[in-house]
């Protein structure tokens, strides 16, 4: 697995703030979500709502459109972002995200994702060998992760020419505060009462 990662991120070319925070990969024939994070949009409901305002020339795509796209997510299809040419799509997120992934259909030279980050923004070009969307190695889920302290808050697609496909993007939270709080809280508990029950055997 690890071995197919590092092949894959090397097929990006990847610009923006070289910052070692943030580490992205791409891993052929995957699915998102994975690692810690949860689905967040699906596309199932054809609902842009969850996009800015200023997205143009997107649009939900599903294999009952009768435009002849081929739909490159197999499992699970369904709908799909389809980002056409010259159109742009970005999702902010409602919380601050410390990993994110999204199946990437077809991977072509004129996609750019730019990943909003709170080390500048990361912009990753679409695989120069890609495009063939019967290819499985050109069909798979890409994934970003911050280190700590660090956050993503959003992610715009853009393509040049037809199309950049996208679904099932996904994440995972950067905790909050309180819930740190009640974490460390927890632990300062679990350590007290492994304390006395080190003290309550010593007696015995």
């Amino acid at each position: 697995m690890k071995a197919a990662i590092a092949a894959a991120v090397a097929s990006f070319a990847i610009a923006g703030s070289a910052n070692a925070a943030i580490v992205t990969g791409f891993i052929p024939g995957g699915d998102a979500p994975i690692g810690t994070d949860t689905l967040l949009y699906d596309f199932t409901d054809g609902n842009l709502g969850v996009l800015d305002p200023g997205y143009v020339n997107t649009k939900i795509q599903s294999t009952t459109d009768g435009d002849g796209a081929q739909n490159p997510f197999s499992i699970p299809g369904g709908n799909y972002l389809d980002v056409l040419a010259g159109g742009s799509a970005t999702i902010t997120f409602d919380s601050l995200m410390r990993s994110i992934s999204f199946n990437w259909g077809s991977v072509d030279s004129y996609n750019t994702l730019t990943i909003h980050w709170s080390g500048g923004d990361e912009v990753v070009i679409g695989n120069p060998g890609g495009g063939d969307q019967s290819n499985p190695s050109n069909n798979g889920v890409f994934f970003a992760t911050v280190g700590a302290g660090e956050s993503i808050t959003g992610l715009t697609f853009a393509s040049s020419q037809n199309s950049f496909e996208i679904d099932d993007i996904s994440g995972s939270a950067v905790p909050e505060p309180a819930t740190w709080a009640m974490m460390i809280a927890g632990f300062g508990l679990a350590g007290t009462a492994l304390r006395r029950r080190r003290t309550a055997f010593a007696a015995a």
